[in-house]
This record gives structure tokens, C-alpha cells and sequence, in this order.
């Protein structure tokens, strides 16, 4: 069994991530290493690959074309035949899928009640599945940098703000609180809330004080979704109980990981623009070994990031970015991320992408940023948008490619890469 990923910070503060062997590694990642865009994409390509044995083909060629871009990673959601190869990689192993939820958000699922055993239920689940039904020995692969325990979870609850850049002190930091508030009587996260309220006060007429209230049971806060209360002492009691959610949901998610694997680094639930408070930024930090963080913006927001850092005291990745074409790449619809981050041609994408790695990599604390995607994506009922290195006819978008591919070769100068 070979060695394995770890990071380190240097004397000059830089944050490093190394390889098995010491060597530093800056990990410039794709995801969805994969041809899953939305439209039929096998016949195409067995054409294009000679006919039997083409899904080989294709991934070599892939593989060659994409390393010589200069990315060296392997990200989220690449095809299971990937993971076999020999190559850098991280994965997602979605820890929440199964589990009871307080809300709903994309990706097929919402926010985990992590209260209720479904939740380390559906976590011990998710790791069996990725460890112990797959032919790899993923807990000793020594290519495997890390794993993510979940992707974009809604921090900021259904009534919150999610964004690119900071959106300020108030706008997010309880919101998913009322969400367990507004769960039923029996449901795990709405006792967890009521015993909250008991421990931290004691008795009712603690709590009415306090509130100023007319409570006569503890027992009548499990029927009721809208309080008669204080707003600011409401609001510091909410605080309290959203970093008891971040503290459970990285407990449990971190000591059910190392129960399947002692070797690989932690990347974290991966986290989706400025939008998390930083009540669960502290959880967070003392359990994970990496900081996730997907963006949809042309410029790093430097100051939330670095008050996160401050805040969590860990490394980061960049773990999804993108930035995309509208109609001169084809696309009359364009969903999700790209939104935020459309650009008029292929140039002006090479132009964004060079700023942005650019500058994510002067940060030292960042460790590497993971491109959104290998294909571009036209599931008009879904993802859509110019996201791809490569097109619908597996074409590679060469303008842009050859302003990564220089990107890459100028980041030499600010960091090093494998």
C-alpha cells in the first residue's frame, strides 16, 4: 500500500498538498469526466472511435487530450471506468442522499434532518456502496485525494440568499432553522429543537422571561411553527441551534467516513458561492481537512473567503467553476451556474478562466480549482449551457482551450503543479 494525499502548511503560509511521495501537487481538476450531457451521445462516439471497444478509445483519448490542457485531476463524478486508471481523483460520496429532509433544494434532494437516524442511516449506506460494492479497493488508493461528503447543501434554509458575492451579515445565518422549526411535531429535528430550548433554558417561565411569552410546556413548541417571541433573543437562540446542525451533520458524516476510510483526506460537504454562515464554517473546520467551495462568479470573492479561512483555518479547493457561451456556442437556454457567468464568445471564456485560476491560485491557502465540465450539457428538462471543454459532437472548443492551456503553463510561476 502506497502513500497517500495529505496537506501541510509551510513556513511561509502557504498551504501544500502533496502527493504519496512529498512531491507538491496543485490540483487543476475536471469534473463530470464523462459524456453525460443530456442527448444520446453512444453512437456518435463508436463512430467516431471505431465501433467495438470504442468506450476505451474515447477515454484514452480523452485522457490525453485533457492532461495536455494541463488539468491533472480526476473530480467530482467521473465515470466508474476512471476510477480504475491510475490518475488523481477525488469523488463524492453523497452522504444525504437517503435521508429524512427539512426542505428541498436541487440535486434531487434538500437539506438532511440529521437528527434523525435516517441520516447516519443513509451516510452508512452511501459508504458501503463506494467502498464495498465497487472491484477497486478505494480505502487504499493511493490516487485518491480526497472525499466530498455531500454537494451544495442548502446552509442558508429555504428562505435565505444564495449568491457569488457576500450577501451580508443577517441574510442567511437562521433561516434553515425555521426549517426544522416548521417540521412536524414528531419529526427528529423538530424534538431536537424543543430539548435545545429546554437544556438552554431550564424551565417555561425561564423561556417566557426571555421571550416573552405565555408558554405552558415545553411540549407546545413541537406543535407550533410560528413563535410568539423576542426577535433578537429568537435570532441568538436560532444561531446557537444552526451550529448544534453543523456540528452533528460533521461529526457524523467525518466519523462514519473513517469508519470505511483511515487514509484520505476529508474535502468537506462541498459548498456553493458566500452563502454559508460562519457559525457552520466553525463546525466545519473541526472536522475536515479541506475546504470545498463551487463559485459562479468572474471574480473570487477574497474577502469572504479570506474571513472563511480565518474562520475554519483550513485549506481550499475551488471544486466547480464555469464560464460559458450563449448563442455563438448554440444555446438559446442557459440553466444553473452558467447564469451568472455567461460570456459573448470562446475567447472571452479563456479570458475569464485565466483570471479567475489565476487568482484563486496567489491565495495561500487555495490547493487547486476543478473545472465544470468535460462536455458541454443540453437537457433542456435540465442542465444546459456552454459548460464543456468539448461540445455535443465531442469537439474541443479550441479557442478556449488554448487560453487553459496557458494558464496552466503560467501558474508555474505562482505555485506548483504536479
Amino acid at each position: 500500500m502506497g502513500a497517500f494525499y495529505r496537506i501541510n502548511k509551510e513556513i511561509d503560509g502557504r498551504w501544500r498538498l502533496t502527493d504519496g511521495d512529498g512531491n507538491p501537487f496543485y490540483s487543476l481538476g475536471v469534473n463530470c469526466f464523462n459524456y453525460g450531457l443530456g442527448v444520446p451521445m453512444e453512437r456518435k462516439l463508436m463512430d467516431k472511435y471505431g465501433g467495438p471497444g470504442w468506450y476505451g478509445r474515447w477515454a484514452d483519448a480523452k485522457l490525453s487530450e485533457v492532461w495536455e490542457l494541463g488539468f491533472n485531476t480526476l473530480a467530482a463524478w467521473h465515470d466508474a471506468s476512471f476510477s480504475r486508471r491510475a490518475l488523481p481523483k477525488t469523488i463524492e460520496i453523497r452522504c444525504s442522499a437517503k435521508s429524512k429532509m427539512v426542505n428541498n433544494g436541487w440535486g434531487g434532494y434538500g437539506f438532511p434532518d440529521v437528527f434523525d437516524p435516517s441520516f447516519a442511516d443513509s451516510a452508512h449506506e452511501a459508504m458501503v456502496e463506494a467502498y464495498c460494492n465497487r472491484s477497486s479497493d478505494l480505502a487504499d488508493d493511493p490516487t485518491l485525494i480526497g472525499v466530498y461528503t455531500d454537494n451544495e447543501l442548502h446552509w442558508w434554509g429555504t428562505s435565505g440568499q444564495w449568491g457569488m458575492n457576500d450577501p451580508g451579515k443577517g441574510k442567511n445565518e437562521t433561516n434553515l432553522v425555521e426549517d426544522y422549526i416548521r417540521l412536524p411535531a414528531d419529526a427528529s429535528g423538530k424534538k431536537a429543537w424543543v430539548s435545545f430550548l429546554r437544556e438552554r433554558y431550564g424551565t417555561i417561565e425561564r423561556l417566557n422571561e426571555d421571550w416573552a411569552a405565555e408558554y405552558e410546556d415545553f411540549e407546545d413548541l413541537l406543535w407550533i411553527k410560528e413563535y410568539r417571541t423576542v426577535e433578537a433573543v429568537y435570532e441568538r437562540d436560532k444561531l446557537e441551534f444552526l451550529g448544534r446542525i453543523a456540528e452533528t451533520y460533521f461529526r457524523t458524516t467525518t466519523e462514519i467516513l473513517r469508519t470505511y476510510d483511515a487514509n484520505h483526506l476529508i474535502l468537506g460537504c462541498r459548498l456553493v458561492g458566500t452563502s454559508t454562515p460562519e457559525i457552520v464554517l466553525e463546525a466545519m473546520g473541526r472536522y475536515v481537512d479541506v475546504m470545498s467551495v463551487n463559485f459562479y462568479s468572474f471574480d473570487i470573492p477574497e474577502e469572504y473567503l479570506n474571513r472563511a479561512y480565518g474562520i475554519a483555518g483550513k485549506p481550499m479547493m475551488i471544486t466547480e467553476f464555469s464560464f460559458g457561451a450563449g448563442r455563438s456556442a448554440g444555446f438559446d437556454l442557459i440553466t444553473n451556474g452558467a447564469q451568472l457567468t455567461h460570456v459573448r464568445d470562446q475567447k472571452r471564456r479563456g479570458e475569464c478562466y485565466r483570471d479567475f485560476v489565476t487568482q484563486a491560485a496567489r491565495l495561500p491557502y487555495m490547493i487547486g480549482t476543478h473545472w465544470f465540465s468535460l462536455y458541454d450539457f443540453w437537457d433542456r428538462q435540465g442542465l444546459i449551457g456552454n459548460y464543456g471543454l468539448y461540445d455535443k459532437e465531442d469537439r474541443l472548443w479550441t479557442e478556449f482551450a488554448d487560453a487553459v492551456r496557458g494558464t496552466h503553463e503560467e501558474l508555474r510561476g505562482i505555485t506548483v503543479k504536479s
